[in-house]
């Protein structure tokens, strides 16, 4: 649950280790060649897992895995089927319950909270107990985490808020923003809360990194890659800019692993390509910016007339506290200076104030008033 940089066990659930036990194929989506989802059956034992339900991916084995200390990868997998039984999002699910195990863990709560389990890192029964639980909403655990970390929090009190991990009660996914500089900043500002793919990441812009990345990145005016561990203006105008070519992937409907500023098939070049070929319209790059500009701000517009503003784009005190056991981010930090000197630069590249809404300016020059 974000205390650990490294689950030392992790090879247990890796994609590879999937691979060569529990994996039966790879589908896809209509006509892509991609076949990003993975199929896995277990036939046998207590965690039988049918194909019709697909597989885990990283964000689920890292979620139900990583965050609960979970190793077995049947579990994980079983616990991935319940989830799409019920519709549930396996990265809120997993990071809820293993919030709730940090909690018990550290005597924040106790069994009359959990109904009796002993909800503690590394006990798949218990994982899948409070799974059971939070998918049917029924018992005093599950009622309560049905309704997310933060609720719990607010239910439980006592310093249960120091285990969260959330930002506008949107759960972290599995990737650190204390390694990963760039997404501390886009999950403090995106406007649905901490998002994996509402940003490049920062590994694809630094020195070292392919040069194709780095080409297709200079297209958005990206020429001057910083250290890696930078979260100064480059890196936040980095992600301003990928910000906003997501935003416009979301609002054309094109896949993140196919579609992207980076490291993906196609880059900026072929998606202008694309829109001009399906639609006959001849727009240019610069025009379909400022479509995921459009959106973006809109979200921002609505929001703030609900009441959010700076205040809201906030990160959880844990991220700026030493992550410890081991691996290479171990002692890593983020700072409230840099992520506060962050967000300054952004809302001035974005257009907004320096509490974050946009301005009449930027709404009067995107047409959006």
């Amino acid at each position: 649950n974000y205390n650990e940089g490294q689950f030392d066990l992790a090879e247990d659930i890796s994609g590879e280790r999937m691979y060569d036990t529990v994996l039966k194929e790879r589908d896809t989506c209509y006509a892509c060649i991609v076949k990003c989802k993975r199929v896995v059956e277990i036939a046998d034992g207590p965690y039988s897992v049918d194909p019709i339900y697909g597989g885990p991916e990283y964000e689920t084995l890292g979620t139900f895995g990583s965050y609960c200390g979970i190793k077995d990868l049947a579990a994980v997998c079983y616990a991935n089927q319940v989830c799409n039984m019920y519709a549930v999002d396996t990265i809120t699910c997993g990071a809820t319950i293993a919030f709730a195990m940090e909690c018990f863990e550290k005597g924040l709560i106790g069994l009359e909270q959990t109904g009796g389990i002993e909800l503690c890192f590394g006990d798949k029964d218990a994982m899948l107990a409070a799974l059971h639980q939070i998918v049917t909403n029924t018992g005093v655990l599950g009622k309560v985490l049905s309704q997310g970390s933060a609720y719990a929090a607010q239910v439980w009190g006592n310093g249960t808020e120091s285990c969260l991990i959330t930002v506008k009660n949107e759960e972290a996914p599995a990737h650190m923003p204390q390694a990963k500089r760039s997404l501390a900043l886009i999950y403090a500002v995106n406007p649905f809360g901490a998002d994996h793919q509402s940003s490049e990441h920062d590994p694809m812009y630094e020195e070292g990194t392919a040069q194709l990345y780095l080409d297709r990145l200079a297209e958005l005016g990206l020429k001057d890659a910083p250290p890696y561990a930078s979260l100064g203006l480059e890196k936040v105008r980095f992600a301003a800019a990928t910000h906003i070519f997501y935003s416009m992937l979301d609002t054309l409907e094109l896949c993140q692993f196919v579609w992207g500023p980076a490291w993906t098939l196609y880059g900026p070049t072929e998606t202008v390509e694309l829109v001009r070929s399906v639609t006959g319209w001849d727009v240019s790059l610069e025009e379909l910016m400022l479509v995921g500009e459009r959106r973006l701000n809109m979200m921002r517009l609505f929001n703030a007339r609900e009441g959010f503003s700076r205040k809201d784009d906030c990160l959880p005190e844990k991220f700026f506290k030493p992550l410890t056991g081991t691996g290479p981010t171990t002692d890593v930090a983020l700072t409230h200076e840099e992520v506060d000197n962050a967000l300054d630069m952004y809302y001035q590249i974005m257009g907004w104030t320096t509490d974050g809404i946009p301005s009449q300016e930027k709404v009067v020059e995107l047409e959006i008033g």
